[in-house]
């Protein structure tokens, strides 16, 4: 079986890997899915050999919490998304592989705190709102207003975890993290960034830097209008 090889080698092929999902999932795998690799390299530093509680936010269809909880069966992953249907699949692919140590659920991100997690895997889960070429579904429809509310709560909630939890994001903007959080170590090419929260937040460490959002804002808005 895929996962039992993936138990054995640590590391397998993406194409082989995404042979457990549906063909119109492997088709924005590339795009819109965590690799094998990056979800290795993501749990090893998060789990680092301990019993964890990890929650990935917008978990697509589970791909790095099943390579997470496949590679370290000691500790938890729990994946949220806001579409069920992806919800769905990644339960049916737990329970058809027998994966006990992972779970998911549908909820909006701005309905959840982020406590009681050691560690948690961020990767862009929000950029949709901007950015016609990362369009899924009826979910991805553009709004500013929707994305900077989100870049807020992921913010603010980060800031409020306690000092200690472990932080990973893949191809994320930096304002994202709050300076509560020291940047550990990064990996392919500087995309993918660990970080350890080492510090309580206070009045200067809890201001997002809403220069560098609206910067970020305004480039997608110029590359939608071209593209259309």
């Amino acid at each position: 079986m895929i996962l039992d090889q993936l138990r054995i080698l640590k590391n397998i092929p993406d194409e082989q890997f995404d042979a457990i999902y549906p063909f119109e999932i492997r088709e924005l795998s590339d795009r819109h899915w965590t690799s094998v690799y990056v979800a290795k390299l993501s749990a090893g530093y998060l789990c680092n050999q301990k019993n964890v509680k990890v929650l990935d936010i917008g978990s697509g269809v589970g791909k790095f919490c099943l390579v997470g909880a496949t590679l370290h069966p000691k500790s938890d992953f729990y994946g949220v998304d806001i579409r069920q249907n992806l919800i769905d699949i990644s339960n049916s692919i737990k329970t058809k592989y027998a994966i006990p140590n992972t779970s998911f659920f549908q909820k909006d991100v701005l309905q959840m705190d982020f406590s009681g997690y050691d560690g948690i895997y961020f990767f862009n889960s929000f950029q949709e709102k901007i950015d016609t070429t990362s369009v899924i579904d009826r979910h991805s429809e553009i709004s500013v207003d929707m994305y900077m509310t989100y870049v807020n709560h992921i913010f603010n909630e980060l800031n409020k975890v306690p000092v200690g939890t472990k932080l990973v994001t893949y191809y994320s903007e930096e304002f994202y993290v709050p300076k509560t959080f020291k940047l550990i170590s990064t990996h392919i090419k500087g995309e993918l960034k660990f970080y350890l929260k080492d510090m309580e937040a206070d009045e200067i460490h809890t201001q997002l830097n809403t220069e560098d959002v609206d910067d970020h804002i305004d480039k997608h808005t110029f590359l939608n209008d071209l593209n259309t």
